[in-house]
């Protein structure tokens, strides 16, 4: 068939899945939450393939990289734009404390049990050794450790919850993707793409580090050079589109992680652009269509050699319901955040958006030994963390919800409500813009609380994956749109 048959209806598809509105859509908030954030593409994309009617073959996939590239790009620096001093500062310094905490020991958590998961899979036959075995785990835990607020602006959205909690699981699931982002870029410096097996002493992994983060900032301060003059709209479109093309492409050329490398830029625009709301408003204009071309390409990509990668999907859930249930409780005991927090507070964090799919993406531009044909291991890899990711919206649902009951946040009575009406989403297109609960006035609190707490607006899911208004909800979970251009 004619790839440029592929390449259109691919296109078209993302374009249309973009503009699609799914406001009046109901039903259980599992399959609700996939269909909002756009996981339904991967099963568009998984047709398309060659598992389907072969429109999107892997050979044709392979001529995209360019695109994909580009698509990481976007995410990345979209993702770093939500990072802006501005508005951390208005968040009590606990919170991103917690944040950073549990996504640091769900890593550890999942990186230890994979190990001694894999360990055990090879004593009894069910998997062959090697270098790029460590690797992938590696980046496995670096996925894992990721979440998204799209669950918990779902849960706002429907049941109309704004306690502390839910402003509280909203923040960390928005920023917990820095950890995941970095955790990759180390796993590129410990075993860089095209060499054999991981080695390099410490120096040699500090000068990789030091080199991704150079580019990165040479890149933002790029953009500040050419945006000085106050560029018309089309100006900056095509400076944004040049510098993440050759953002990202120069990472992949280097052996670097081009979602890090243009984050880092992202973060330099966010803090020292003049223009940073234009500069943000942009890139949203076509991330949505992007992140949909992205899960498109990412289901054609899906291959299931054996009944061995289902089963690890399972397991990569499971290890991540544990590793997000202990990092919560370790976190919790370590970082006081001066609320009520249960005990199970990390179950609130096991939803888990594209940006988790956009860094397995990254991990099979940037090793070409992952993408070999069916039945590679890296090809498993990629399907076990994309299944893992499908299966942990639908069980992350209806734990953050649990957790929001034990919490009291979410009361039977705005439950009946809300089922007397038949569970309608009140904001919910896709990719949802989702907004940061409210936070509700309190009796402690007087009145109100303060307006640092209550400005946690939708940003972007540039990444966790590179989707719409809200964190999380696609690859990049925002926290809010960066503050107005000065003038």
């Amino acid at each position: 068939m004619n790839p440029l048959v592929g390449i259109l209806v691919l296109l078209l598809l993302g374009i249309a899945g973009a503009k699609l509105s799914l406001s009046t859509w109901t039903g259980r908030l599992g399959p609700r939450l996939l269909r909002i954030t756009g996981m339904h593409m991967l099963l568009v994309g998984f047709v398309l393939g060659s598992h389907g009617v072969d429109l999107l073959a892997r050979d044709l996939i392979g001529r995209l990289d360019p695109f994909l590239a580009l698509g990481l790009g976007w995410i990345g620096l979209l993702f770093g734009l939500q990072l802006d001093r501005r508005q951390l500062r208005e968040f009590p310094g606990s919170y991103l404390a917690i944040a950073l905490v549990q996504a640091v020991v769900a890593f550890l958590v999942f990186l230890g049990l994979g190990v001694g998961l894999l360990s055990l899979l090879r004593e009894r036959g069910f998997m062959a050794g090697g270098d790029l075995v460590g690797t992938a785990i590696v980046a496995a835990a670096a996925t894992a450790c990721v979440s998204t607020p799209a669950a918990i602006a779902l849960l706002s959205d429907t049941f109309q919850v704004r306690g502390r909690l839910t402003q509280l699981l909203f923040f960390i699931a928005s920023l917990d993707a820095v950890v995941g982002i970095a955790a990759l870029q180390i796993n590129y410096a410990v075993h860089p793409p095209g060499a054999a097996a991981p080695g390099g002493s410490l120096t040699d992994v500090l000068i990789v580090l030091g080199g991704a983060t150079a580019l990165g900032l040479v890149l933002g301060m790029l953009f500040l050079l050419l945006s000085r003059p106050r560029p018309q709209r089309e100006e900056l479109l095509l400076f944004l589109l040049g510098l993440v093309v050759f953002g990202a492409g120069a990472a992949l050329y280097a052996s670097l992680s081009p979602l890090f490398v243009c984050a880092v830029a992202g973060v330099v625009i966010a803090n020292v652009s003049p223009i940073r709301s234009r500069v943000y408003q942009a890139l949203q204009e076509w991330e949505k269509t992007i992140y949909v071309i992205l899960l498109m390409l990412a289901g054609a990509l899906l291959d299931f050699p054996t009944w061995l990668t289902v089963s690890l999907a399972v397991a990569y859930i499971a290890l991540r319901v544990v590793a997000k249930t202990a990092a919560g409780w370790i976190a919790r005991a370590v970082v006081p955040v001066g609320i009520a927090t249960p005990r199970g507070i990390g179950l609130g964090l096991v939803p888990q958006g594209g940006i988790s799919i956009a860094m397995a993406i990254s991990i099979m531009l940037s090793y070409p030994s992952v993408r070999l044909g069916p039945g590679s291991f890296g090809g498993t890899v990629f399907s076990i963390v994309v299944l893992g990711v499908l299966g942990s919206e639908l069980l992350g649902a209806i734990t953050a919800r649990g957790v929001l009951r034990r919490a009291g946040e979410l009361t039977p009575r705005k439950e009946a409500a809300v089922v007397g009406r038949g569970e309608t989403v009140v904001a919910a297109d896709f990719p949802a813009p989702a907004r940061a609960p409210e936070p509700e006035p309190s009796v402690e609190d007087g009145a109100s609380t303060t307006e640092a707490e209550g400005r946690q607006g939708g940003g972007s899911a540039g990444a966790n994956g590179g989707a719409s208004k809200g964190p999380g909800v696609g690859p990049g979970d925002p926290l809010s749109p960066p503050a107005g251009d000065e003038r």
